[in-house]
């Protein structure tokens, strides 16, 4: 897979995050750092499971119901962990410093690396380098070359 598809893709993929505080930086850094790769997996399962009820995509999934409700469990105690056991002194001190907001950008840092993550899987990449072979390589080459 190219570079620049390879980066158009983690952009198109991870939300866009506005620049946060320090104390929003360390709340995420304590995201990330007390989740494992099997918690980050249960997040983007939950993501993916989520997004799959839009009317323009839903035909692709075969999401059921009972796969809903064990993923919002799942997940439910993963981020009920995270706030008041984890990283219970860093979000306090986060949304005093930056605002109830800051959450979700806290958040947005964890769903970024567990995408990166998924998106690393060579099957994923294989996936994702098909659209190579649909593009025009030689005059996205010339935009870089001018």
């Amino acid at each position: 897979m190219s570079i620049v598809l390879r980066l158009c893709l983690i952009a198109l993929l991870l939300p866009m995050v506005a620049h946060a505080g320090p104390a929003t930086d360390r709340a995420a850094t304590c995201l990330t750092d007390s989740t494992s790769g099997k918690d980050r997996k249960a997040l983007v399962k939950w993501m993916f499971l989520a997004i799959s009820k839009h009317p323009e995509i839903s035909s692709l999934s075969a999401a059921t119901a009972e796969m809903d409700t064990q993923s919002n469990q799942e997940v439910g105690q993963l981020y009920t962990r995270l706030i008041a056991d984890d990283c219970a002194v860093e979000i306090k001190a986060m949304v005093e410093a930056d605002g109830p907001a800051s959450i979700a950008k806290a958040f947005e840092v964890l769903g970024g690396v567990a995408m990166q993550e998924l998106m690393a899987h060579p099957e994923v990449e294989k996936a994702f380098s098909h659209l190579d072979t649909h593009m025009d390589q030689e005059r996205i080459r010339q935009v870089f070359d001018e």
